[in-house]
């Protein structure tokens, strides 16, 4: 007589949406990627307005330029800020409302800023003969951040026609199989 026993044990993969934790995986995706070239452009490019702010020969032209610059780097660097943490804590997909929709248009909203704020860098870098350096590093920062968030608004509106959801979405699956064989052989 022979007996075969199999077990086999697979619990079903859980969806990384249940509970607010760690994202690890976060800055391996091309949205977090992008978040951190974005950050990084708006603080150095708002850095170098306020240096081009306090440059003594723009007294009457620096508080508009400069100011407009300082407002949309400083603006978009605090959002980008906030929403990196609502997607590093996954906290962003148990808010209400279509997160998938808004992110793409805030960034197309950040790509505009930043590039009316590079042209009026670019105009001043010009006016003054790209005498005062922190003008032109300003219009450089400026504009690569205008080109970041033109590919992060791109990449969020593609992932929102495939999904709905802001990113393409981390899932962690945790498979286990156990198997056990008893072959019992009698006389």
């Amino acid at each position: 007589m022979s007996t075969h026993e199999h077990s086999t044990n697979t619990p079903r993969a859980q969806s990384s949406r249940n509970g607010i934790f760690l994202d690890r995986d976060y800055f391996r995706t091309l949205n977090g990627i992008l978040k951190i070239p974005e950050m990084i452009l708006d603080i150095a490019a708002f850095i170098c307005a306020s240096v081009w702010q306090d440059t003594p020969f723009l007294q009457t032209y620096r508080s508009s330029a400069a100011g407009w610059v300082m407002f949309a780097t400083m603006s978009a660097f605090i959002t980008t800020l906030i929403i990196t943490f609502l997607h590093l804590f996954r906290i962003i997909y148990k808010l209400p409302g279509p997160w998938g929709l808004i992110e793409p248009i805030y960034c197309c909203a950040y790509s505009v800023m930043m590039l009316i704020a590079g042209i009026v860098a670019a105009v001043d870098a010009k006016r003054y003969g790209f005498f005062e350096s922190s003008i032109t590093a300003t219009a450089c920062f400026t504009c690569s951040a205008f080109a970041v968030y033109c590919v992060n608004t791109i990449w969020l509106f593609i992932c929102w026609c495939r999904s709905g959801t802001p990113t393409e979405e981390t899932v962690t699956t945790a498979t286990r199989t156990s198997t056990i064989s008893r072959t019992t052989y009698e006389a």
